[in-house]
């Protein structure tokens, strides 16, 4: 249930910005999320649509976009994205990562774990 808090946290944010750029109701919210958060972008939407609504802000869209994982291999020094395992990723367990270049699981995450707002299209503010 870490996506309801996370869901007010970034309402809590969007709305202080609009309310800051003497906007209105809040149309729209553009996200970045990275994929080891194992945030479920359903539950991610309903809870900020809730939210919105029950603030004066009815209809708002999501938009989502998914940041991948990023790992630094300890072992060989390479930096790149790493594949999450195959299938259905469980968002009770986190994957265990390995280096692209050369299999060790000695991986040090550089990325993937973010979570951005990214813009928020606001009623007589334009888009932030």
């Amino acid at each position: 249930m870490h996506e309801f808090s996370i869901a007010s946290e970034i309402w809590s944010s969007v709305a202080k910005a609009a309310r800051e750029h003497g906007g209105g109701r809040v149309r729209g919210v553009k996200l970045e999320l990275g994929v080891l958060n194992l945030l479920a972008d359903e539950q991610v939407t309903f809870w900020i649509v809730m939210l919105a609504d029950q603030a004066g802000s009815p209809g708002v869209a999501v938009q989502i976009t998914h940041l991948p994982a990023q790992v630094k291999c300890r072992a060989c020094r390479v930096e790149s994205e790493t594949p999450l395992p195959e299938g259905e990723l469980d968002h009770y367990l986190l994957p265990t990562l390995t280096c692209p270049a050369c299999g060790s699981g000695e991986v040090e995450v550089t990325g993937g774990r973010e979570i951005k707002v990214v813009s928020a299209e606001v009623e007589g503010a334009g888009e932030r």
